[in-house]
């Protein structure tokens, strides 16, 4: 039996991926999860992993290819085993040993072509608007993997080359669809500058478009009260981070009033496939984390519903930190069943997200503020924070939208403020 494996996604914004190393070669024997390759994107450095045990037959990409999401990368043969690769060996080997004598794929870059090192389509792109030769690309030290060159060590040395070099230009630069991270760009004659968008942010651009042209996107609001919450937080987060190693934030307080409430309303918890509504047992919540400006990645927390609070926030954080150092693997980003985002953290009140297809909603948590409110006929200081539930109407009608934000608004606003972590 014959095993495809393909290349993984490591996020919903995540296009392609580089292979930057084969562990294996065709005819070697590998082990269930042993693993085979690594690869690189601009999120997600990670180690890829043999789907079954078996002989590798067969590569069909080099290191150094930029491969599409889910397209086939290797061959296992599952049946021949250590006797197919001994079998098969010689060949297998020949095979290996064609493919690495392949003609590299062409790219923009002609003196990036012939160098030894390997240089990414991003800075081989950026070395030609800069006129970066081969020998200044392999003179400037990397910083990245295995001393791998990256575009802030190119940019960095393309301003240093710049603000050594004297100005020569008396009239304005023609535009040439410079890339966000010229530090050299002028603006044009017109006032206007062409900024082109990198492969992150394109292939954000075209899962959001695609979400909208599949979901008929409906939005609900609700106002929820957590001063209590807040409270409790106060009273609590000195011990929490003594016995934890780490701040206890607003978020996953949302995240268990947001498993409950899927638990209540399973058909929030569901996917979409033609006319069939596909619900799922677990609840798996996607949690947006910021990549700074270059973008964002969904890592899961899996099996929300059997965690507490303080699973919650151990399973948010390492996410989190390893989402912003590359160190998610496949697994992490996969499986989502909704999906949570908080801009509040940078100060928005309300938000009305996109849907991470192929989800049915997903919820944004606004900033908390103190705002005045009535209570009893009495005007009052509270901690008040608004949510937005942006869902599919194929699937969710706003009486369900609305009793599902509900739910969470009546857990949170009766936080049980005896609770212990």
């Amino acid at each position: 039996m014959k095993i495809e494996m393909l290349m993984p996604q490591m996020g919903e914004s995540i296009a392609e991926a580089t292979i930057s190393k084969w562990r294996k070669k065709p005819g070697d024997t590998v082990e269930k999860d042993e693993i085979i390759l690594e690869i690189s994107t601009d999120k997600v450095d990670s180690e890829i992993p043999a789907p079954a045990a078996g002989t590798l037959s067969e590569l069909l990409f080099n290191e150094g290819d930029v491969v599409p999401v889910k397209t086939k990368i290797a061959i296992i043969d599952t049946v021949g085993g250590a006797a197919a690769a001994t079998t098969n060996g010689s060949s297998n080997v020949a095979k290996a040993q064609a493919a690495s004598t392949l003609p590299p794929k062409q790219t923009s870059t002609p003196a990036a072509e012939e160098s030894e090192r390997f240089y990414s389509p991003l800075v081989k792109g950026l070395a030609e608007k800069h006129g970066v030769s081969l020998t200044e690309l392999a003179s400037i030290t990397g910083s990245g993997n295995g001393g791998r060159l990256n575009k802030e060590d190119l940019l960095e040395y393309v301003s240093n080359r710049s603000n050594k070099a004297a100005p020569v230009a008396t009239k304005p630069v023609a535009t040439k669809s410079p890339t966000p991270e010229l530090p050299s760009a002028e603006w044009g004659a017109d006032g206007t500058r062409v900024v082109m968008m990198d492969g992150m942010r394109q292939a954000i651009a075209d899962h959001m478009v695609r979400s909208k042209h599949t979901s008929p996107h409906v939005y609900s609001i609700q106002e929820v009260d957590v001063t209590n919450i807040a409270n409790w937080r106060a009273k609590n987060k000195s011990a929490f981070e003594k016995s934890e190693g780490f701040n206890l934030s607003f978020t996953p307080f949302f995240l268990e009033a947001t498993a409950r409430a899927l638990e209540a309303f399973p058909y929030v918890n569901c996917s979409l496939d033609g006319k069939k509504i596909i619900l799922k047992k677990h609840v798996n919540l996607g949690c947006a984390v910021a990549l700074g400006n270059t973008g964002l990645i969904v890592p899961v927390i899996k099996r929300a519903e059997e965690k507490n609070l303080v699973g919650l926030a151990r399973s948010l954080n390492d996410l989190a930190l390893r989402a912003r150092s590359k160190k998610l693997v496949p697994d992490d980003v996969a499986g989502g069943t909704f999906t949570v985002t908080n801009p509040g953290v940078f100060g928005t009140i309300i938000g009305t997200p996109i849907i991470n297809q192929p989800q049915v909603a997903i919820l944004c948590l606004g900033a908390i503020k103190k705002r005045p409110v009535v209570i009893d006929d009495m005007i009052a200081i509270r901690q008040i924070c608004y949510l937005t539930l942006s869902y599919d109407h194929r699937v969710v009608d706003g009486s369900l939208g609305g009793q599902f934000l509900a739910f969470i608004r009546d857990y949170l606003e009766n936080w049980d403020m005896k609770r212990t972590l």
